[in-house]
Order: structure tokens, then sequence, then C-alpha cells
């Protein structure tokens, strides 16, 4: 027989076990975000498959490090590195907010609420960060690496994966990931 205090201990995460969890779905989720962006510009007449990640360096590094993918491997490689831990640090956020702060036990909940908090990540992303370099804020602010509409439906789609990966790893092991 399972006391009140036992059912409730074993609902609880550390939160060591919280920022393994949102790392590991941030990756994921990031990973997703990434697809979708890269996706558009193998698509696209004007864009590349490697624009976005290499975006994501010129913004740090400068301008320079933009343009024709042979000849900026190490800002491709840089920027990847970048985003995915951008995305394990966002993914880390939502599962302490769904931890500790948003207790939902349904299935559609997460995956809504992600969806939301990845527009709210863009939202943050494009009007607080990306001008504190406005230079190179260019980049995601107008069609040169992708459309606006590119940039929401891949932060939804971020906040949806996020979502779904912490409702997979309540099923996994049986109860509510707190």
């Amino acid at each position: 027989m399972t006391t009140g205090h036992a059912r409730a201990t074993e609902h609880r995460r550390s939160p060591v076990q919280v920022i393994v969890i949102g790392a590991i779905g941030g990756a994921i989720a990031g990973m997703m975000l990434a697809a979708v962006e890269m996706i558009y510009g193998w698509l696209s007449d004007t864009n590349t498959f490697w624009d976005a990640p290499m975006a994501i360096w010129a913004w740090v590094a400068g301008i320079d490090n933009f343009g024709p993918p042979g000849e900026h491997v190490a800002s491709i490689i840089l920027g990847i590195v970048g985003h995915m831990m951008m995305s394990m640090m966002i993914g880390v956020v939502f599962a302490a907010l769904m931890t500790y702060l948003i207790r939902t036990k349904d299935v559609i909940s997460p995956v809504l609420i992600g969806v939301l908090y990845g527009l709210l990540v863009w939202v943050v992303m494009r009007y607080l960060i990306l001008p504190i370099n406005s230079g190179e804020a260019e980049l995601f602010t107008t069609d040169r690496v992708s459309p606006q509409w590119v940039w929401w439906l891949s932060h939804a789609v971020l906040g949806m994966t996020a979502g779904i990966y912490l409702v997979v790893v309540r099923r996994a092991f049986g109860r509510h990931p707190e």
C-alpha cells in the first residue's frame, strides 16, 4: 500500500533530473527547428540548406561570416553548436516550467503549452535579442535567410517537439515528470 507521502515523492524529479530531461528535450526540439529552417533553405531558389546555422554564427561574429557555404564551413559548424547549446537551455527552462509551475497530467496540454512557449521564444529572440546586434539582425528580420513565416513555424515546431518529448518521458517512466 502506498502512503500519501510516497505517492507525492514518486512524482517529483530532482533539479538535476529536470535539467537532464530538459537538455535532451531541448536538443531534440532544436534539431526539429533546424530541420524546418534548413529544409526551407534547401527547397528555396534563393537560399541554401546551410543559411540558418551560418546566420547564427554570423550574428555572433559578424556579417563577414555569412555567404557561400563552401567558404564558411567553420561558421556553419559554430552556428550549429551555438544553436544546440541555446536549444538545450530553452529546453531546460521549458522542463522546469512544466515541472514546477505548470502541472498538467493530460497529453495535449504540454504540446499546446510547448507551441505557445516556442512562439514566445521567437518573440523574445526577434524583438529583444536579435536587435542587440543590429547589422547582423537583418539575417533574421528580413527574407535573407528565410521569410518570417518560416521562423514562426520553426519555433512552433520547437515548442511542439518539447511538449511531445515531455509526454513521452512521462509515459516511458510511468509517472508524471515532477
